[in-house]
């Protein structure tokens, strides 16, 4: 499910589930990476449509949405799929497993909030993986499911590239060193789901119940299938991964002279930290240059005229129920307060 795959009519829906369709190759490339031999159990935490647990005779999938539940029943009639909440059931379950697979839902962690939150991160605290606040869903799932592996077990997973670098996705990176001989990270450079805004990489990992030394890390311009992990790359010494970059992996995309200069530029005494001379935030690119955004009290400080400014959407906080609409954008009264900037329109000479 997750990051890719959509299993009901609604474009709406299948987004606050986090849920797209996962391409064939990518994910018959997975389960054989994860499950070298035929007899392997395999469990797909958040089954989908069953495009992954179709792909090897001996699989269990949880899902818990009904209508996709049936869809993979009927994709892969030889699967136990199980409709339940994944957190729960895995709390519950006294099956281990070989393998685990998937690609978990991506929902941000705006819309993963209630009680299925509670349970992924209270199921995840007991595991050694203490995630923030910020935790979109799809790593709690990575960490509650290679919970349920046996000793030498492995996992595939499609995930969001936000793996590189987002620092709720540290936890996640410190647990699976913690616990796998080997983790590897296959970043693609070209979109593996090209009607997503969200770039995907992949992860690999074995031998559970283990320790790692490093990341091994891979750089791909684009995907092609292959039956096993590719076996080029890069090795990143914990330390070396912890220290240099706080924690995050896409500065190693970067060749190995430009990050050594950015290091030593770093480190030197006569570089001064953008912090020190202004306060940054975090921007969007809104593709037009005449056009920049003001809270309203800014407006009224600087004394712009209403007819130079718009409302504008800023951030999904304005809006409610998941669409646009004239009454969100009302210039009325009521509505004023409730829009957080405004577009600055280009005023006459």
């Amino acid at each position: 499910m997750g990051l890719v795959s959509v299993h009901d009519t609604s474009g709406i829906q299948s987004k606050q589930r986090g849920a797209y369709y996962t391409p064939e190759a990518v994910a018959r490339a997975l389960v054989a990476w994860a499950t070298p031999n035929q007899s392997d159990r395999l469990i797909d935490p958040a089954c989908g449509d069953g495009i992954f647990i179709a792909n090897h005779p001996n699989s269990v999938g949880v899902e818990q949405f009904s209508p996709a539940a049936a869809t993979a029943r009927h994709r892969a009639p030889a699967a136990i799929v199980h409709e339940a909440d994944f957190f729960s059931w895995a709390a519950e379950t006294h099956e281990r497993f070989d393998a685990a697979v998937g690609n978990p839902p991506f929902i941000r962690y705006q819309l993963f909030s209630g009680e299925q939150r509670r349970k992924a991160l209270a199921w995840c605290n007991v595991q050694g993986a203490n995630f923030s606040g910020l935790t979109s869903s799809w790593a709690p799932f990575i960490v509650a499911a290679s919970s349920l592996l046996h000793r030498g077990g492995r996992i595939a997973f499609v995930v969001p590239a936000e793996i590189g670098h987002a620092p709720y996705a540290r936890p996640l990176l410190d647990y699976l060193v913690e616990h796998f001989t080997w983790v590897q990270i296959i970043s693609v450079r070209k979109k593996l789901f090209p009607d997503l805004s969200e770039d995907c990489w992949l992860l690999y990992c074995e031998g559970f119940g283990g320790v790692s030394r490093g990341i091994a890390f891979t750089k791909l311009p684009q995907f092609e299938f292959s039956s096993t992990p590719p076996t080029e790359g890069e090795w990143i010494p914990i330390r070396d991964w912890k220290s240099a970059f706080g924690g995050r992996l896409r500065p190693f995309l970067l060749n190995s002279t430009i990050r050594e200069f950015y290091k030593d530029i770093a480190a030197d005494r006569k570089t001064v930290p953008l912090s020190q001379l202004a306060k940054v935030g975090i921007g969007y690119v809104s593709g037009d240059n005449d056009f920049f955004h003001l809270r309203p009290s800014q407006a009224v400080e600087l004394g712009i005229q209403r007819e130079f400014l718009v409302p504008a959407v800023r951030n999904s906080r304005v809006v409610g129920g998941g669409e646009v609409t004239k009454k969100t954008l009302s210039y009325g009264k009521r509505k004023i307060s409730n829009i957080c900037c405004f577009e600055f329109a280009r005023m006459p000479l």
